[in-house]
């Protein structure tokens, strides 16, 4: 499994879906995102046109960072949970806080990224689906990296603010970095921040979403 995210419309991404999985999963993919429209219509009732436009903006995908590390992200976790004094699991379990807990939760599988402001990332119920469905905030993202940025600071250290809109990491380059320089949890957060910060700017730009899904890293990003 690879880590993979893409900034794109959802017509669009349920059009891929729809080339590439079977039908029933084909169908527990278009029952995700009627859930996550509806927790968020009930969530945020006054943004109620802005929400059901968000879910039916055709966009093709503009931006797609994919990484073979399937635990890509999981650095930053741990880093932004260490800078509170708790763990990854402690926040998963409601026992701990942190000030990234949008980041957090987005978690290693499939999660939903929106250009909208809440401050607590949703669990969204799924009908024949086991574990909720977690839909974050890229404002609250946005602001949860300027302040993990304090501390690993890549502009300084990397010489870039966000990666580029299209981005694939294999495996093997990841360790020739740790051979070759020595890194540790610190130099992927960093890598972590970068990506992130890339994709959720250009979602709130464009008013789009970020979808985060392993199951989709052999589909195409680009209209086909």
């Amino acid at each position: 499994m690879k880590f993979d995210a893409r900034v794109i419309g959802i017509p669009n991404h349920l059009a891929a879906a729809k080339k590439h999985l079977s039908k029933p999963d084909f169908q527990q993919e278009t029952a995700k995102f009627e859930a996550a429209e509806a927790k968020l219509l009930a969530k945020l009732p006054a943004q109620k046109k802005a929400v059901s436009d968000f879910f039916r903006r055709k966009f093709d995908c503009i931006s797609h960072f994919q990484c073979e590390r399937f635990t890509f992200l999981r650095p930053l976790h741990d880093f932004a949970c260490f800078l509170n004094g708790t763990t990854v699991e402690e926040v998963f379990q409601e026992n701990a806080w942190t000030e990234a807990l949008h980041i957090v939760l987005l978690g290693p599988n499939d999660s939903l990224i929106v250009p909208f402001d809440f401050p607590v990332p949703i669990n969204v119920e799924v009908p024949g689906r086991r574990h909720p469905y977690t839909v974050c905030s890229a404002p609250r993202i946005t602001k949860e990296l300027d302040i993990l940025d304090e501390y690993v600071a890549i502009e300084q250290t990397m010489g870039i603010r966000k990666f580029d809109a299209f981005v694939s990491i294999s495996n093997a380059d990841m360790e020739k970095y740790e051979k070759q320089e020595g890194v540790g949890r610190r130099f992927w957060a960093k890598w972590g921040v970068a990506a992130l910060r890339g994709l959720t700017e250009r979602a709130m730009k464009n008013s789009l979403a970020v979808i985060v899904d392993p199951q989709f890293s052999e589909v195409p990003a680009t209209a086909s």
